[in-house]
């Protein structure tokens, strides 16, 4: 049923509430996150097919396109379909962009129904880590100069971002702004690679104290290395006091070794959850000065809230031959999700309110009408029971988000002989002890130049008794 049009021919809004919360009640009520737990459980037990046919039944959705062909670019890429995952995630990022100007008649039916209503078009730090993750892609697929056109988009995308909304924390992504910087000096442009990496610590500087991120250490040293290494002789003295760093003579010189970049995507992002708050409050006439007709309303909101999702990995450590190196925070997605959605909350329970108010009106108006017909008594308070209901059934909190996005994104670094190696990766627990172990064969070290290689870890999947 096109319950727009049902709301232009005129029917009336008690009706459109109820028809709408029909579909709801027999649903069981169940929210976005709620219908992610099968995907989760695969996800943990690299069953990357069988998730994909999880995630193809959310294909028919329209307001949720996005997230469909998010969440299966994600999966694509932890199975190793780089090209695959980019076909999503272009798809994902066209759409976004078709979203980017909200729709009048869609937020028109949020108002009055919920907000999960509106097409889905992706949180700001969604929009940015698309491009994120394209480039990685194709950095996977030897592709680097179509990596750096992806890397270079972030930047424009976060000048809309922060044109949009004013004094947005997010205004800058220190984690793509050091890969761009390591994109362009694997490139030989080495003044761009500059460029990057000042805007990769300075974006790092605001991580530490909005997101608890500190400067990798890898960045410290390319900072220094690349200052020293293009004369830039006071800027390098700045970093070595700052950091407490001096490089050995000759380590500014152009490297003989090569570079194995490796990206730990560890976890998965917290997951929005539904609290919902019930009250009795004064009836609308009540609230304009005129007599009330009934006692009160009984209103209902419903608001977001992230639940982590538990975690028995912490970091990971690579080797090759008789070198080894583990990983540092680069990301916290966990931190930067919930500060998006701190910066919404003002404005996502403001609406909540203004649509319990409307509903207050109608029961007022159904319950005002049943009192003036000469109806049936039962019926009327049948009626008045079952817009009751609808008015429940529909306030329901908006809990969709990219849901395989990791909770951190880690970084460490090796530098090897030319050569081609295996690589062992070891994922490790508070304890520092060995929770899993992978090896990736056949990886090819150029001198002066970066390889990449990237881990996604799903941790076992345990769902809370009242989700089972």
């Amino acid at each position: 049923m096109d319950h727009a049009a049902s709301r232009r021919r005129g029917a009336p809004l008690p009706a459109l509430l109820a028809g709408l919360a029909l579909p709801l009640v027999l649903s069981g009520c169940a929210t976005y996150s709620d219908s992610f737990a099968p995907i989760q459980s695969n996800l943990a037990s690299q069953k990357y097919d069988a998730a994909l046919k999880d995630i193809e039944k959310q294909s028919g959705s329209k307001t949720d396109r996005v997230l469909y062909l998010l969440n299966k670019g994600m999966v694509l890429r932890m199975k190793r379909d780089f090209a695959g995952s980019n076909q999503a995630l272009e798809a994902a990022k066209a759409e976004m962009e078709r979203l980017y100007a909200a729709s009048v008649s869609q937020n028109a039916m949020s108002f009055l129904i919920n907000d999960s209503t509106v097409s889905y078009g992706g949180e700001d730090y969604e929009q940015v880590l698309v491009h994120l993750y394209m480039a990685l892609n194709y950095l996977e697929l030897g592709q680097k100069y179509e990596a750096r056109v992806e890397a270079q988009q972030v930047d424009i995308k976060l000048r809309e971002i922060s044109s949009k909304v004013s004094g947005n924390r997010y205004a800058r992504d220190a984690f793509t702004l050091y890969l761009t910087g390591m994109i362009y000096e694997d490139l030989g442009e080495r003044s761009d690679a500059m460029i990057s990496y000042r805007d990769a610590y300075n974006a790092y500087k605001k991580y530490q104290s909005t997101y608890g991120t500190p400067i990798p250490d890898d960045l410290k040293v390319d900072l220094l290395r690349l200052t020293q290494r293009l004369g830039l002789r006071d800027e390098a003295a700045q970093y070595s006091k700052e950091f407490g760093l001096a490089l050995a003579p000759g380590k500014s010189d152009p490297p003989k070794e090569g570079d194995l970049v490796f990206i730990f995507n560890n976890g998965l992002v917290p997951i929005k959850r539904e609290k919902r708050a019930a009250m009795v409050a004064p009836p609308p006439s009540a609230m304009t000065g005129n007599a009330p007709t009934t006692p009160g309303v009984y209103v209902t909101i419903a608001l977001p809230y992230y639940e982590s999702r538990p975690n028995n990995v912490v970091a990971a450590r690579i080797s090759a031959s008789d070198k080894q190196a583990s990983t540092e925070p680069a990301e916290n997605m966990d931190a930067i999700a919930r500060a998006s959605l701190d910066s919404h909350m003002a404005a996502i329970t403001a609406r909540s309110i203004a649509r319990a108010v409307i509903k207050a009106k109608i029961q007022e108006s159904v319950d005002r009408a049943g009192q003036n017909r000469n109806n049936d008594s039962g019926a009327a308070l049948l009626g008045s029971i079952f817009v009751r209901v609808a008015a429940v059934a529909t306030e329901r909190a908006d809990t969709r988000s990219w849901l395989t996005l990791p909770a951190e994104i880690q970084l460490a670094r090796l530098h090897l002989p030319p050569g081609t190696y295996t690589i062992k990766v070891e994922l490790l627990d508070a304890g520092g002890q060995t929770v899993n172990a992978r090896e990736y064969p056949g990886i090819v070290i150029t001198e002066g130049h970066m390889t990449y290689l990237t881990e996604h870890w799903t941790p076992p999947f345990k769902p809370s008794p009242a989700r089972r």
